[in-house]
């Protein structure tokens, strides 16, 4: 993957925060990458497919990150932490976090006390 950028210098942190999703998206692709699959819509399907699970666990991320006011990298510890505990699927649980079926407050608590 390539990353080119207009201006010479260090990236702000929320184009960090991007190109980071954007490589772990392309790697999450490859990883899953059949080396012969059995026709080319098939392969079209599972990058979509694996672009928006990648995309939704960001997103997930993202929103216990604002709501709980903790860093990316916690969110996404207490995340995967609450999938495993509870034995659902990472990607099933940020899905429910971004289509609002799962309330925020079951991941990072009441971050207001009430």
């Amino acid at each position: 993957m390539t990353l080119l950028n207009a201006r010479v210098g260090n990236l702000s942190e929320g184009d960090a925060h991007l190109a980071q999703a954007l490589a772990d998206s392309a790697a999450l692709s490859l990883m899953h990458w059949s080396t012969e699959p059995a026709c080319v819509d098939d392969v079209i399907t599972r990058v979509q497919s694996a672009v928006a699970a990648k995309t939704a666990l960001e997103i997930a991320k993202g929103m216990i990150a604002v709501y709980g006011n903790i860093e990316v990298g916690e969110a996404g510890r207490r995340l995967t932490d609450y999938a495993r505990h509870h034995r659902v699927s990472l990607a099933d649980t940020a899905h429910a976090l971004v289509s609002r079926t799962m309330d925020p407050t079951v991941i990072v608590g009441d971050p207001h006390g009430s």
